[in-house]
């Protein structure tokens, strides 16, 4: 029986491929923190280091899934056709599509009419007079019913667009 063993060279060309993959998680890692903080301070929420914490601690743990694939890949070692670490790369990949998902889940939240509110708000409250505020909140009432509802019996998304114009930059002055 005559075991495949060349540690040399599968060593040497998977810890590089680990390496990359543990790269990889870390800046998909970061990229999400970087679109989260973006669309928090187009939102005007809080930033609040809990954030970066939540971080650390999501990478620590994405680690830990690519090197519990590592541990898989080192039984591989004793195949001939087990040439490169496998698992590590499919957990790999499974991570960076767990947070290619987060970024574009912060790039809507950061384009959704949530983050507009606000604006309106400080537009509403920095009115000096009722009618002016009352144009303001006529034109927000107009532009919800551009909106997105759900269609009760085949589950479909329809969507509703109204002509109405949008409260605009500068109505208080």
């Amino acid at each position: 029986m005559n075991l495949h063993f060349n540690i040399t060279q599968d060593v040497g060309h998977g810890v590089s491929i680990i390496f990359i993959c543990c790269i990889l998680v870390i800046l998909a890692c970061m990229i999400d923190l970087w679109t989260g903080v973006d669309a928090a301070r187009k939102n005007r929420e809080k930033i609040k280091s809990r954030l970066l914490r939540m971080t650390v601690a999501k990478i620590l743990d994405y680690l830990r899934v690519v090197v519990f694939g590592v541990l898989i890949d080192i039984l591989g070692l004793a195949f001939p056709w087990y040439a490169i670490p496998y698992c590590a790369l499919i957990a790999t990949l499974c991570i960076l599509l767990i947070e290619g998902k987060s970024v574009i889940e912060n790039y809507q939240k950061s384009r959704s009419s949530a983050a507009k509110v606000v604006d309106m708000l400080e537009q509403i409250i920095e009115c000096g007079d009722n009618a002016t505020a009352e144009r303001i909140i006529r034109a927000i009432k107009d532009d919800s019913q551009h909106h997105r509802y759900k269609n009760k019996k085949n589950g479909r998304l329809h969507e509703v667009r109204s002509a109405a114009p949008v409260a605009g930059e500068g109505d208080c002055e």
